[in-house]
């Protein structure tokens, strides 16, 4: 009975460490998928269909904003650093590379750096907050680079439903 107890006693780390580590694989945030609208008030709209990844903790985007550029991106968790990373690349020299630092079941706050097709960058803080299932809130701080002040744009991730 005391070798039991010992076999016991020693798997036991062994155990509740595998079980940590497994659930540290998943990512709070719930990467959306199927097709959206995105309207940003700098002014950038999009749509994007959003796929989750088969063989990883992610979700992969293809859009097509208003002027019919193309991205493609890629969204992924950092199970080790609690952190997701974006990166959408896009035609005629344009992306974005967001790194979210704070990532929460309704919230993720980070770090991004967008590049437009004309060759402006802007940077700063940005949010996304989710709503609802069909309705994500964002919000990008940054400097305007025109005059060189603080703004904050807003804008929204609208799930496209079917209608019955």
């Amino acid at each position: 009975m005391n070798n039991m107890k010992k076999l016991i006693l020693s798997l036991l780390p062994i155990l509740t460490s595998f079980n940590v580590y497994a659930d540290d694989q998943k990512s709070p945030w719930k990467f959306p998928q199927g097709r959206w609208q995105v309207e940003e008030d700098y002014g950038f709209k999009s749509e994007v269909v959003f796929k989750k990844l088969k063989d990883g903790e992610g979700a992969s985007g293809k859009w097509v904003d208003q002027d019919g550029n193309k991205f493609s991106e890629l969204i992924g968790w950092m199970p080790d650093k609690k952190q997701l990373v974006a990166l959408g690349i896009g035609n005629n020299g344009a992306y974005w590379e967001c790194n979210f630092t704070e990532v929460k079941v309704n919230q993720i706050k980070g770090f991004m750096v967008f590049r437009d097709h004309e060759g402006q960058t802007l940077q700063g803080d940005y949010m996304i907050k989710r709503i609802s299932d069909v309705l994500l809130e964002s919000q990008f701080k940054t400097k305007d680079p025109k005059d060189g002040q603080l703004k904050s744009w807003k804008g929204t991730f609208k799930k496209v439903v079917k209608k019955k």
